[in-house]
């Protein structure tokens, strides 16, 4: 009996995903618990595992499709076997295919038989489907006698993208890429866009919730210029005891420290109804960092940093830079932060106004440290010098509590020493 592949639900909060690779084509056999396909969900990619022995008979959603969880995505069975509506799919999924107009079921089609269409130059529209909730699969399309219209490969898929009917055509002509493009003429469509780029899940998310920060969240932004001195020679002495640390992971163990101090600025705004509820104090400081990916970024955090040492920490970062870069984190590594650092004076930017990561109370920016000439003892001596940035959200942080905050961090840098009062 054949298994019906459904979206999974990879975390409390998750609703939706899209298959962002599949491992196996239609026809490959599968074994179960082989990584079989990615999920890529709104914060994070993760590779799923084959639910059963069998052959892939059917993909019926497109990669970047995004999919409610438990709706069917594919179908495992024996080789040969006939697939029909999938039996073992979620009840709402199967309900909500019923629902849809007739018309409107059988006109979702497979990656595959899209593909056909377009090489033979049917329409598929006008195709009855046969797969999984009506979808039209790979065999409706070899099935029917297609159009006999020769068109060349170019014109058939500039036909399918321009939505220009090839039966129209005359079918002793072999139709052309100019063909196609003349008769597209004067719907608007006759232009294609070379540089489109579809936008990612990840891209997705990132932009409503940066929108989200803008618009909800009245933020306010304190700067200071940092003395990096001590926090470097610091950094040189854990380096020659064979600790190699980065300069994140010690602000992370200085902020932790000033957090509990400082409970409104690692708090989190309750939000019931669309609207503020309550402010949530945390006795725990968990700290995200970015991590910049092609296409996107990511913010792991380190749980429970003020109950580690900056080794600890160091180790912990390094892991889950690794896990995102290879699409190995877990949803709990991707949730439940405080507080968050964006370091971007790896890659030379002097001074930048980060956006908070809601529902977060705060975040802190990092530039680049560069040696300028500064007044100490009244004298001018040239030192190493980083301009810090923290963004806060005055409904939680007055403007003197966000200042304190900057003001003792920067004080920690310049005097680590500080640290064990």
């Amino acid at each position: 009996m054949a298994t019906t592949i459904t979206m999974p639900k990879l975390g409390l909060t998750m609703n939706s995903g899209s298959v962002q690779q599949w491992k196996k084509k239609v026809g490959d056999t599968v074994k179960k618990g082989e990584i079989l396909y990615v999920v890529a969900t709104d914060k994070l990619t993760v590779e799923v595992e084959c639910p059963a022995d069998g052959v892939l008979l059917e993909i019926t959603v497109q990669e970047g499709q995004d999919v409610p969880v438990g709706e069917p995505i594919g179908v495992i069975g024996a080789p040969g076997e006939s697939v029909g509506a999938p039996a073992s799919a979620e009840p709402s999924a199967i309900a909500a295919a019923a629902s849809l107009p007739k018309a409107a079921s059988s006109k979702a089609a497979s990656p595959k038989a899209k593909k056909l269409a377009r090489e033979k130059g049917v329409d598929i529209s006008t195709l009855q489907g046969t797969g999984p909730n009506g979808w039209i699969v790979a065999r409706d399309v070899v099935g029917r006698d297609a159009v006999s219209v020769k068109a060349s490969p170019v014109a058939a898929k500039m036909a399918a993208e321009l939505g220009v009917d090839l039966s129209s055509f005359d079918g002793d002509k072999r139709v052309m890429k100019a063909d196609v493009l003349a008769c597209s003429v004067g719907t608007g469509m006759e232009k294609t866009e070379k540089n489109r780029i579809p936008i990612t899940p990840m891209r997705r998310v990132i932009g409503e919730r940066m929108l989200q920060s803008h618009i909800s969240i009245p933020a306010v932004n304190y700067f200071a210029d940092v003395d990096m001195s001590a926090l470097n020679e610091l950094r040189e002495k854990l380096r020659n005891k064979g600790i190699k640390v980065s300069v994140n992971d010690i602000l992370m163990k200085l902020c932790a420290k000033l957090l509990q101090e400082n409970p409104m600025v690692n708090a989190s705004v309750e939000i019931v109804d669309g609207k503020p509820n309550a402010f949530i104090l945390h006795d725990y400081v968990n700290i995200g960092f970015a991590v910049a990916l092609q296409g996107g970024l990511l913010v792991p955090n380190i749980k429970n940093v003020q109950l580690k040492g900056v080794a600890q920490i160091a180790e912990e970062r390094a892991e889950l830079v690794e896990k995102a870069r290879n699409g190995k984190l877990t949803p709990d590594e991707m949730t439940g932060g405080t507080f968050t650092i964006s370091n971007l004076g790896m890659i030379g930017v002097g001074a930048f106004t980060p956006i908070i990561n809601p529902p977060e109370a705060a975040i802190l920016g990092v530039g680049t440290t560069t040696d300028k000439p500064v007044v100490v003892d009244g004298a001018v001596v040239v030192r190493p010098i980083a301009t810090f940035c923290l963004t806060a959200d005055h409904r939680l942080v007055d403007g003197a509590d966000g200042a304190a905050f900057l003001s003792s961090l920067k004080e920690l840098v310049e005097l680590p020493e500080l640290f064990l009062l």
